[in-house]
């Protein structure tokens, strides 16, 4: 009680303690902050995005992370936000985290004597999206895959060595199971003269003894989700070709592509928030949103009155759904699919003066442009 008389009446019971922390250690600082101007600070207290709307009286006065202390004391719940905004103005970037993983983007980086090595997580599975790329910047023909495990070693050579001499793309999978063979593929590697159109790809979990020379020779990605919603619905925009958004030109199946975009997001996104968004941690991955899209596609071909019963039981009991084990999940993920696949979402008609279960700032695309659906991300 004897420190919360210290410090000014504006500044909660909660926040006292982390207050005259800073004011102990930092009492120039302190000074210079004037927190006795409660009409200054209450109104920076209560912004729900305080750290981009510093007091500017002070700006000058206080550097970048010493107002990183102040939201650390005042509203840690912006820590995080604060940091990576005094990251970006301090390195002179846009935004910190990465731009999505884009294979289409990434196939122009890479060259034919590098193996580009996909760090991936328990039961992600790359290889049908390399397929879809396959398709597209080459004849679906020349991508080749091995799923490597016991007996599998000398297909694996063969098959390189085939791929390698006649420019053809070829895909390791599942690598962590075989690291004490990786030495004989190292080996191989060393001899090839691959033609320029060769591109191997590998795929493997985190694994200890996985060895460093393959490690270092390759170009390395990670294989998982975005974090946050917005780099999950770009990135799952930006694996939609323009010719699957605007099929038959139909806005409303363009808007259920959205809703099933949003939701895709949000199911990977309570991931990062166990046990609170799920009991445990659910694979739900690209190939879950492959047949989510599959479903809407058919859904949408030809029917007049869509059966949204028809996209709930399949979902739930068949694809996201058939990876949930707790009924109390089940229950989460039954209520997002009542919330985001029903007529009163999926409407043309869907203005900003009706409620809406997507954020203010987010709006259903009025078009079946994929442009426009991407700025609905932003």
């Amino acid at each position: 009680q004897k420190i919360r008389d210290q410090l000014p009446s504006w500044i909660d019971q909660e926040r006292s303690w982390a207050v005259a922390t800073l004011k102990i250690a930092l009492p120039s600082l302190y000074q210079t902050l004037c927190f006795e101007d409660a009409a200054l600070w209450r109104t920076y207290y209560n912004n729900s995005m305080c750290e981009q709307e510093f007091p500017s009286i002070l700006a000058k006065k206080v550097s970048l992370f010493q107002q990183i202390l102040v939201v650390q004391a005042l509203r840690p719940d912006r820590l995080q936000s604060a940091m990576a905004l005094f990251a970006c103005k301090t390195l002179g970037l846009k935004e910190v985290s990465p731009l999505p993983l884009n294979l289409k983007r990434l196939y122009k980086e890479t060259l034919e004597i590098e193996p580009i090595l996909i760090i991936i997580s328990p039961g992600a599975d790359p290889s049908q999206e390399l397929q879809e790329l396959a398709n597209a910047e080459r004849s679906g023909e020349c991508y080749h895959q091995v799923a490597m495990g016991q007996g599998q070693a000398d297909l694996a050579i063969q098959m390189l060595k085939e791929c390698a001499r006649n420019g053809d793309w070829l895909c390791l999978k599942n690598l962590h199971l075989v690291v004490s063979w990786l030495p004989v593929l190292e080996k191989e590697l060393n001899t090839l003269q691959p033609k320029d159109t060769f591109r191997l790809w590998l795929t493997a979990e985190v694994h200890p003894n996985f060895t460093p020379i393959l490690l270092q020779s390759s170009l390395k990605i990670t294989y998982e989700s975005p974090p946050g919603l917005k780099k999950n619905l770009m990135r799952t925009y930006e694996s939609w070709t323009p010719e699957q958004i605007s099929k038959k030109d139909n806005i409303h199946r363009a808007h259920a592509l959205f809703s099933l975009a949003w939701f895709h997001a949000a199911c990977q996104e309570r991931r990062n928030f166990i046990p609170q968004g799920w009991t445990k941690f659910y694979e739900f991955s690209l190939s879950d949103l492959r047949a989510g899209y599959n479903i809407i596609d058919r859904l949408f071909d030809g029917a007049k009155d869509v059966q949204w019963e028809f996209v709930h039981g399949l979902l739930e009991n068949a694809i996201y759904g058939g990876r949930i084990d707790n009924y109390f999940d089940l229950r989460v993920l039954q209520s997002y699919l009542k919330q985001f696949f029903n007529s009163s979402v999926i409407d043309v008609f869907n203005q900003r003066n009706k409620k809406s279960i997507f954020p203010y700032s987010v709006s259903l695309p009025q078009s079946c442009s994929i442009l426009v659906g991407l700025s609905c991300c932003h």
